[in-house]
């Protein structure tokens, strides 16, 4: 893992007006989620863990931390994993072995990370279905840093169409995200 990626970003996140108000995690809740999970947590963002929070910081509502830190609607780290697995299992689907829901961003969309991928491809997951993004752990940071809007970029394009509002009787357009 590069040094400098995970400077640049807690210098960036230190800058914000709402720094994160978890600790940094310890070494061991680290590997106690990683037995926990059954697969290690990628460099870069055990690296956020342990030098910048414990989760709370990053796009959308935030980085999930490891026990002790910052939670989802679902739990930390470990219990998001879980409920990500069972709602797929739920839905019919299975959830991809080492695929970690890491960022919450609200109404069951998280950005997930393949731990199996030496890449660390980011993953899109709603309602427990899921779809790549064209970047990896460290570009969504950049991204993130540069201000882009990560679940938007390059993954879905807006669907428009005209209807009729049902209340007011005018003319309205809706948009509705649309995946590639």
């Amino acid at each position: 893992m590069n040094n400098s990626v995970i400077d640049k970003l807690a210098a960036y996140v230190q800058s914000l007006d709402t720094a994160p108000t978890f600790n940094c995690a310890t070494e061991s809740a680290i590997e106690q989620a990683e037995r926990d999970l059954g697969f290690s947590i990628p460099p870069l963002l055990r690296a956020c863990y342990l030098q910048i929070a414990n989760g709370g910081f990053g796009p959308g509502y935030g980085l999930v931390g490891v026990a002790g830190g910052y939670k989802s609607d679902y739990g930390d780290l470990v219990e998001t994993f879980r409920v990500a697995k069972e709602g797929a299992e739920y839905n019919g689907g299975e959830w991809r072995t080492g695929l970690l829901p890491f960022c919450e961003f609200g109404c069951n969309i998280f950005s997930c990370v393949d731990c199996n991928d030496e890449k660390n491809a980011v993953w899109t997951s709603e309602e427990c279905e899921v779809w790549p993004q064209t970047y990896d752990l460290s570009k969504f940071f950049d991204l993130w840093i540069e201000g882009v809007d990560v679940l938007g970029y390059d993954s879905v394009e807006k669907e428009t169409r005209e209807i009729i509002n049902p209340f007011t009787g005018k003319k309205a357009i809706i948009s509705r995200r649309k995946r590639r």
